[in-house]
């Protein structure tokens, strides 16, 4: 049995305590947030013997006994700080998008990862799902032929919805929409081609918010495959997507792994039968994270993609900023 300490109680945290709590092999025994109500509201709903604190450093000073592990629920901006810590108190990790706000940041966890040897995990959706599993499957196998390029979109009334709150705090999140939900189409984008962004450019607008709200961005891979992205945060509706265009195939999915269609040279399009598993926690991160630590499994959104997803972002911001194309040193292999 794991035992795991969620970190952070607000809107986000109830998918992943639900999620937790329905894991055989899985026990939440701490809940951890400096807003009591919220604490207690978590205690009550997902598990009524799991301690409470006051926050993450109270939990670090006092850990229930036998903890293994903490999923990090928190503003992007304490992910380095208490991911790093965690690890070195001996715990495993799964802390929600993005890893971090800085490449430096990610390369020292990084380190710190390697060298305690516990698992660090990043609760990214679509990595964990079968159909992103069936798209890498068929990219490894050499099935897809060389990616070309590949589209990115995202629609949102982020704006509105994440006014006055952490996310449009620079200080809190890092970023704007781009590094929150727009991490999603990034990191699902990456995850995809398999292989680090070389150079970038990057078009943002605040639309008189502390952050960037909607942006434009052009990528090219080192394998010479290239993306666009369009993320809109002050537009009407929810809709976002992935297009990966290969030599032999179009992809149709979203940064969430909830769809996917495959056109080919015949203008055939299909919707592969993939297998499903209704497991609890089957093609989730919290279920992938549990497996990894029992050693059922590799985790599918590792500490390379946390890098990948911050020299990217890096860079972009960098490029819009500048007005200028920004070279991005590629991650090497060695990382992760």
């Amino acid at each position: 049995m794991v035992k795991v300490a969620l970190v952070g109680c607000g809107g986000m945290a109830r998918h992943h305590a639900k999620t937790l709590a329905e894991l055989p092999d899985a026990e939440l025994v701490a809940f951890a947030d400096p807003v009591t109500e919220q604490v207690e509201k978590f205690q009550k709903e997902h598990a009524p013997k799991a301690k409470g604190y006051a926050g993450f450093e109270e939990l670090m000073d006092s850990p229930p006994g036998g903890l293994d592990a903490v999923v990090l629920v928190t503003p992007h901006t304490q992910h380095y700080g208490q991911s790093k810590a965690a690890l070195e108190a001996g715990l495993h990790v799964l802390v929600e998008k993005p890893m971090v706000t800085s490449s430096e940041h990610a390369y020292d966890l990084w380190k710190t990862a390697e060298g305690s040897g516990k698992v660090l995990g990043i609760a990214f959706n679509a990595p964990y799902t079968p159909k992103y599993g069936w798209v890498a499957g068929k990219r490894d196998a050499g099935e897809l032929g060389a990616i070309r390029v590949v589209n990115g979109w995202l629609s949102q009334r982020w704006l509105y919805g994440t006014r006055g709150k952490w996310r449009q705090d620079p200080a809190m999140s890092g970023g704007g929409q781009m590094y929150d939900s727009g991490a999603h189409v990034f990191n699902g984008i990456m995850w995809l081609v398999n292989d680090p962004v070389v150079e970038v450019g990057c078009f943002y607008d605040k639309c008189d918010s502390p952050v960037d709200i909607n942006g434009v961005a052009i990528m090219k891979f080192q394998n010479g495959a290239m993306a666009s992205v369009a993320i809109g945060g002050s537009t009407p509706s929810f809709i976002v997507g992935i297009q990966v265009m290969t030599e032999n195939f179009v992809v149709t999915t979203d940064s969430y792994g909830g769809s996917l269609e495959v056109l080919d040279l015949e203008r055939n399009t299909t919707t592969p039968e993939i297998e499903e598993s209704d497991a609890p926690g089957a093609g989730t991160p919290q279920g992938n994270f549990i497996d990894a630590i029992l050693g059922r499994e590799e985790i599918k959104s590792n500490v390379r993609h946390g890098v990948m997803l911050s020299a990217l972002m890096d860079a972009l911001y960098e490029s819009g900023d500048s007005g200028e194309l920004v070279q991005v040193t590629p991650v090497p292999e060695t990382v992760g």
